[in-house]
């Protein structure tokens, strides 16, 4: 007979969809940069410790993968710079 083994503690994740109130607090971060994320969840309006360990911890996520895809974007698009050696002759004579 197979089973599955049984798991210890707690689950990972709530299931709890945060997306709307990581949207505003990443907005009141940006309004207010020095503010701690923390200190800006109290203001949002949050006083139970658990969803504030919740909210900072899925913000911290957010901001990893957004740095991420951001660097990711510019290594992308980022443009090539033309050697001397490529540049027509044209271009290289003053006055013209």
């Amino acid at each position: 007979m197979h089973h599955t083994p049984v798991r210890r503690g707690r689950p990972k994740g709530t299931g709890i969809d945060d997306s709307d109130r990581i949207a505003r607090l990443d907005e009141l971060l940006r309004v207010h940069p020095e503010l701690r994320p923390t200190t800006a969840i109290r203001l949002m309006g949050f006083s139970n410790p658990s969803a504030i360990r919740r909210l900072r911890d899925k913000y911290k996520v957010f901001t990893t993968k957004t740095r991420i895809e951001l660097t990711t974007e510019l290594r992308g698009a980022a443009p090539t710079a033309t050697r001397p050696s490529e540049q027509t002759p044209q271009a290289m004579q003053p006055g013209r």
